[in-house]
């Protein structure tokens, strides 16, 4: 956070394309050209330490917008060292400060997998009831998900600690999310697709825009174009933005 609050001062940020090291672009973070900041964090603790210590820097700005992963806590995520109830505090406090619409909940990526020794199956859902109730209680309607893509980088990383990741077959995909569904319909909160048009065939399932351009303009209460992020993955359905790490 030291980093971003230096290059606010600043007022611009130079970003390297990571496709092409040697192109480096520059984004203004002035206030007067900053719609929004998306901020994206599995625990927010530190960013709500910085809100408060820089009060005045960041209300400066329109709006802020959070992606707030929380899935159920795994040998996957050793370095995750906050329990959930605190994680909730922190989700609750957001919405408290800046209402519903700022504060997305991510359940990504949900993983099946399996030690290298055993044939028994592991997932990361085991907590999704606690975790649903919990965040539906704050006022939360929707919730963004997506199945783990196993590119070769991840299936390298799992098996080095000792696991296996599994590739779903449409057809478990489909059980797991009317499982899944059930539990997000019983607390009215819907369940968003992220990157991922083939779960779009399953009933009540609905395209995520987690960069979210008209959820934006209600909270900065200015229009956005609602524009395609063409930057990004061909089935995504962010709204254009700029990235800058």
């Amino acid at each position: 956070m030291d980093w971003v609050i230096d290059k606010i001062k600043q007022g611009y940020v130079d970003v390297v394309n990571p496709f092409n090291r040697k192109q480096v672009y520059r984004v203004s973070l002035s206030p007067k050209d900053v719609k929004c900041f998306v901020w994206w964090s599995k625990n927010f603790s530190t960013w709500i330490k910085y809100y408060k210590n820089y009060n005045n820097l960041f209300k400066s700005y329109k709006g802020h917008y959070f992606q707030f992963t929380i899935n159920t806590p795994s040998e996957l995520e050793s370095n995750l060292k906050i329990s959930l109830e605190k994680r909730f505090k922190q989700f609750e406090w957001l919405v408290n400060e800046f209402g519903t619409l700022a504060v997305n909940l991510r359940y990504d990526p949900i993983i099946f997998y399996k030690s290298i020794d055993s044939d028994k199956v592991k997932h990361n859902l085991q907590q999704f009831d606690y975790i649903i109730e919990n965040i539906a209680s704050f006022g939360i309607k929707e919730m963004i998900f997506s199945f783990a893509n196993i590119y070769p980088k991840v299936k390298k990383r799992m098996l080095a600690r000792g696991n296996v990741p599994l590739e779903l077959s449409f057809k478990k995909k489909q059980e797991t999310l009317r499982k899944l569904k059930k539990v997000c319909d019983k607390f009215q909160m819907k369940m968003m697709a992220c990157c991922q048009l083939d779960l779009l065939k399953i009933d009540g399932i609905e395209q995520a825009h987690c960069i979210d351009a008209i959820k934006i303009q209600k909270i900065v209460k200015e229009e956005i174009p609602s524009l395609k992020d063409t930057g990004q993955r061909k089935d995504c359905g962010c709204h254009k933005s700029k990235d800058i790490g």
